[in-house]
Parts: C-alpha cells; sequence; structure tokens
C-alpha cells in the first residue's frame, strides 16, 4: 500500500492506518465497521488534492455536504428554488 498511497502528510498515514487495520485476514483481530468509523481519517480535514483516489472522494463529500447545509440554511429562512 505504502508503494501506491504516499506517506508525506498526516491525511495520507492516517489512511493507511486505516486500511491496515481493515485489511487483517483474521476477523477477531479485524478493525470493526463501527470502530473503522470512529478513525481519525474521517475527522482529518483534507489535504489539498495529492491526486490519490482517497483525497478527491473525500473531496467530494465535502462539497456535496457544504451543498446540502447550504439548502438546508436556505430553506430554514424560507428560501427555495
Amino acid at each position: 500500500m505504502q508503494d501506491i498511497i504516499p506517506n508525506n502528510n498526516n491525511f495520507c498515514k492516517l489512511f493507511l492506518d486505516l486500511l491496515r487495520k481493515i485489511f487483517v485476514y483474521d476477523p477477531s483481530e479485524r478493525i470493526t465497521a463501527k470502530q473503522a468509523l470512529q478513525h481519525p481519517w474521517f475527522k482529518e480535514v483534507a489535504t489539498p488534492d495529492d491526486g490519490t483516489e482517497a483525497t478527491k472522494i473525500r473531496l467530494q463529500r465535502e462539497l456535496e455536504r457544504e451543498a446540502r447545509d447550504r439548502e438546508a440554511a436556505l430553506q430554514k429562512n424560507g428560501y427555495r428554488h
């Protein structure tokens, strides 16, 4: 994994850590879905696009979340489109 994902910033280091915990052969030692969702990688502020697919997905999710937040704020204030 280290050959594919650069280990040059905290975002990527946390992503590699999460992958290592997911790809454990023994299910009793593997991270659970609930634990995975609590992993610090999901709380990490995205870095500028470094070309990895993980960064692209994260940036897209942030854009979608911001759009939903703007829409909710507009609806709360009585604006409709």
